[in-house]
């Protein structure tokens, strides 16, 4: 999971749901931007505290160096991981490009309610609360999902 979808899932509510849901790795580099970088936000110690316990893992390896997203593919690449967390526009074209699986979190919500772990009433609370921080487009979309229109 990158950085901006994570500070976005946060945000919105949605980290800790998302963390029952899926297994959640990211690398240095995003704790780096999500954490170390920001300690005093309180969305920082939010996902801080779920690193601590274990909720979201971070994979332990080299320094984080250049931005978390080159960072996340390169753990992609490693092996293992269904899929890549983002929100980044730039970032999902360029995984596109490489046939790189991606979740972005509106479908994440929409995930969650289809595996039945949200109600109807409370995916459309998280997609709420997440529109101020996506695109017209993936909320859109992921109500459309919601409404029986189509699955992720």
């Amino acid at each position: 999971m990158d950085s901006d979808c994570l500070i976005k899932l946060t945000k919105a509510g949605l980290k800790e749901q998302v963390c029952d849901a899926w297994e959640i790795c990211v690398p240095q580099a995003v704790r780096q931007e999500t954490v170390d970088a920001t300690p005093a936000r309180p969305d920082a110690e939010r996902i801080r505290a779920n690193m601590v316990a274990g909720r979201i893992a971070v994979a332990t390896g080299a320094a984080p160096r250049g931005k978390g997203e080159d960072a996340v593919l390169r753990l992609y690449e490693t092996g293992g991981f269904d899929a890549v967390a983002t929100d980044d526009t730039r970032f999902i074209r360029r995984l596109r490009g490489l046939g790189v699986p991606y979740a972005v979190p509106g479908v994440m919500v929409v995930r969650l309610r289809l595996a039945g772990l949200l109600g109807q009433g409370d995916a459309q609370q998280a997609m709420d609360a997440l529109r101020p921080h996506i695109s017209a487009e993936e909320y859109a979309a992921a109500q459309l999902m919601l409404s029986g229109g189509t699955h992720p």
